[in-house]
């Protein structure tokens, strides 16, 4: 497995800030169930919440603008850049801003947040390092954790979509990897190269991607309780493109739509493979 390089990730996140918040294909979808589960949360004895890799501020703005006192931290000092400039437009004097890596959180004391939110990137994208970023994250945290992780079944049906080589007519190697033990690298093997041509810099990772268990165990090993392990926007996965486009031109239906995508995780396949864009599965848990 390769080692993860903070300061190569940190440039790679920077090449990405201009494009964080364009949606592809169900990632509104998927930004909007995060939202549902957060605002479950959002209660009277909740005063402080962390966000992770916050990049450009779709989740830290909107809790600062509700009253939280945030601290937004991320490894990308673009991403930051962005988030400073939208709190600075919209006059808010309660959140501050924190560059770092999410493996390193040692300048914040145990229990120093109410909550903390680390959506996939500070996570999934630390690679082999991914397990040690879950653990500060409930270090830091005084009541509630809600994260999202990359979904390894959702990993290996994307992978196996797009890593037939062709030349010889076989799987490439890093397949076998992902299923084995849930890690991808673009420097793991020559032909990984190949697969993530276009992607920002030509490059994509380091991925850990999970599976359940692997979080429970993490989180209950580390004194947290699960209140929630679930795929997260597995629905939007089997519906297609086509039908979310028109979905979100249709405000009323797209809020039904939600509720139905939240039940569909918890109820039905709580264990699937999550959304097509972003983080594929959710876990909240309290201390």
């Amino acid at each position: 497995m390769v080692e993860t390089k903070y300061e190569y990730e940190r440039k790679w996140w920077n090449a990405k800030a201009h494009k964080e918040e364009i949606d592809m294909f169900d990632e509104k979808i998927n930004r909007t169930l995060r939202w549902k589960e957060i605002d479950k949360h959002l209660t009277t004895d909740i005063k402080t919440i962390l966000d992770v890799g916050g990049a450009t501020g779709v989740f830290s703005i909107p809790l600062a603008q509700k009253g939280f006192e945030v601290v937004h931290f991320d490894i990308s000092e673009e991403m930051i850049a962005i988030a400073k400039r939208k709190s600075e437009e919209k006059g808010l004097m309660n959140i501050t801003f924190e560059q770092g890596i999410s493996t390193d959180l040692s300048r914040f004391e145990n229990n120093s947040f109410d909550i903390v939110i680390n959506m996939d990137g500070p996570v999934s994208f630390c690679g082999i390092d991914a397990e040690k970023a879950i653990k500060e994250t409930i270090r830091v945290a005084k009541k509630i954790v809600i994260m999202t992780v990359s979904n390894r079944a959702n990993m290996i049906v994307s992978m196996l979509k797009s890593g037939l080589r062709l030349s010889d007519e076989q799987f490439i190697p890093a397949i076998n990897e992902m299923f084995d033990k849930g890690f991808w690298h673009t420097l793991q093997y020559e032909e990984n190269k190949e697969m993530v041509k276009g992607c920002t810099n030509d490059y994509l990772g380091p991925i850990k991607a999970f599976m359940p268990e692997e979080i429970r165990e993490i989180f209950e090993n580390n004194g947290m309780k699960i209140e929630r392990l679930t795929s997260i926007g597995s629905l939007t996965n089997n519906c297609g493109k086509e039908f979310i486009d028109s979905l979100i031109k249709k405000p009323k239906l797209y809020d039904e739509y939600i509720d139905l995508c939240d039940r569909f995780d918890k109820e039905i396949c709580s264990n699937s493979t999550g959304s097509s864009q972003r983080a594929g599965t959710m876990v909240v848990a309290s201390k």
